[in-house]
């Protein structure tokens, strides 16, 4: 949960974020590149920065657009044609 909530955080004061596992697949360099000392074992890596062009509110589809009911494509809501 602490990192969905930085998540959330950094995008609410503008920041952008993303979680990424790419650095773990090698921890030894991971660990070298960040100084991480041999008592520090990384989970996660979360970058952070101010976004160079736009920057808006997210969209999303309406959720009729995406949800199946119990398998994909039952969509009862939607009626038959």
């Amino acid at each position: 949960p602490s990192v969905q909530n930085l998540l959330l955080a950094a995008r609410a004061m503008g920041l952008g974020a993303s979680l990424i596992t790419l650095p773990l697949w090698s921890v030894g360099s991971t660990r070298r590149t960040l100084g991480l000392p041999m008592s520090v074992t990384p989970g996660c890596v979360v970058p952070l920065g101010w976004p160079r062009g736009r920057y808006g509110p997210t969209t999303r589809r309406p959720v009729a657009e995406v949800m199946h009911f119990n398998t994909y494509g039952n969509r009862p809501w939607m009626g038959t044609d």
